[in-house]
């Protein structure tokens, strides 16, 4: 039986680079959607061979980081400098329900892909473009990434880590793609719900959503706290000793988390052989962690008794106690986590050169559409001919399009 598929019919073409767009793409074309990556014909995607960077694989049939944000497209290579690499794009775009780029305006304005110059070729067109720093403003134009405009200007980087100017801090190291991805989501959102109206109206219509407004949103407790004096990074002796990691006897990380401290605090005390602090007025309330003179011993204490079990040790028994909890992975950890092959969060691919990788689902699910199917990222150009034919080309057209490199097709 054909598996449902909630995007089905509608069409994406996707101009982009890296990482944010191409997640969105990724998302929508589990969920369906016929999304097309367009890329040009001197090396396309420059996150194709990014994973060289980090020691990964990149080859042209085994490119697995690159397959993580590309699977389940089709991919044409045009050269939109040219003409006819143009007229091959205004084709593409007739019939898209969706133009996803994270292309800058100033980029897009000069092969005619800007929204002002698309609405008016294609009024039901809905454009999703993603950008640095938002739209108005001095700084509307900056190029911006992952680790500049979210991390950093987002107040991460610094909020999380830097103490005043205490010389023995300095900035945390941003993980690797965060940003984008927590972008795409919020992109697909948007742009699924563009499409509905289109659909519904008749008319197109511009998503646009930036990393550092993103950022802002994500961290909108921690913005609006500090006009009020909440400041980040705690340390460790004035945080919560009930939600703080702990090391344990065999050097991994423990951390439980006490959120209803009238509730369960006692529990806590007890499994941790410290029923005396139950007893103690000075315990007694939650806010009373918040002064260092009293804090700072009992995360001394915990820290000593944590050290007596292992991290498994400690995790059984607040989870028998029904206290939630957890243990500190690693990344490399969850490759071998029962939990995330249990939920197909990952998952172990098999490519046709016979070399495996394991990969990483998205985490969107339909009860109805149950796991999508999974073809691997395309190569450069590798539907060039069959997409240009799907277009109306003949093949005379389309060998003459490749010989003079206004369109490429991967050999």
């Amino acid at each position: 039986m054909e598996q449902y598929r909630p995007l089905e019919g509608v069409k994406v073409v996707e101009l982009s680079l890296m990482v944010a767009s191409a997640s969105c793409g990724r998302m929508m074309a589990d969920w369906g959607a016929d999304v097309i990556k367009v890329e040009n014909t001197k090396g396309g995607d420059n996150f194709r061979k990014w994973p060289l960077g980090i020691g990964a694989p990149a080859e042209d049939d085994f490119d697995p980081i690159f397959d993580n944000l590309n699977a389940n497209k089709r991919a044409i290579s045009l050269d939109t400098s040219t003409e006819k690499g143009r007229a091959v794009m205004d084709k593409l775009l007739e019939n898209a329900d969706v133009f996803l780029t994270n292309l800058r305006t100033s980029a897009l304005k000069k092969s005619g892909l800007d929204y002002d110059s698309l609405k008016k070729r294609f009024p039901k067109l809905v454009m999703t473009q993603l950008d640095g720093y938002g739209e108005k403003g001095e700084e509307a134009s900056r190029p911006g990434y992952d680790n500049t405009a979210f991390w950093a200007r987002g107040g991460f980087l610094y909020s999380q880590s830097v103490y005043g100017d205490s010389p023995d801090t300095y900035p945390v190291y941003m993980p690797m793609g965060f940003g984008d991805v927590t972008c795409a989501m919020g992109m697909m959102a948007a742009t699924v719900s563009a499409v509905l109206a289109a659909r519904r109206t008749g008319k197109g219509d511009r998503v646009s959503l930036s990393l550092y407004g993103t950022a802002v949103w994500l961290a909108n407790i921690l913005v609006t706290g500090s006009q009020y004096g909440f400041r980040m990074p705690k340390r460790r002796e004035t945080s919560s000793p009930f939600g703080a990691p702990y090391k344990c006897s065999d050097g991994r990380w423990f951390m439980p988390q006490i959120v209803n401290f009238n509730r369960d605090a006692a529990t806590f005390y007890k499994l941790l052989g410290a029923d005396d602090m139950a007893e103690d007025p000075k315990y007694a309330t939650r806010a009373n962690f918040n002064k260092v003179e009293i804090c700072k011993p009992v995360i001394q204490r915990f820290e000593q008794i944590f050290a007596t079990k292992t991290a498994k040790e400690w995790n059984q028994l607040f989870s028998d106690a029904g206290l939630c909890c957890e243990i500190l992975y690693g990344y490399d950890d969850i490759l071998s986590d029962p939990q995330a092959q249990a939920n197909d969060f990952i998952y172990q691919m098999k490519y046709e050169n016979g070399q495996e990788s394991t990969l990483v689902r998205s985490c969107l699910r339909s009860e109805r559409m149950g796991l999508p199917a999974f073809q691997r990222g395309p190569m450069l150009g590798e539907h060039t001919v069959s997409i240009l034919k799907e277009l109306g080309y003949g093949d005379e057209e389309i060998s003459h399009m490749l010989k003079e490199g206004s369109v490429k097709q991967h050999s």
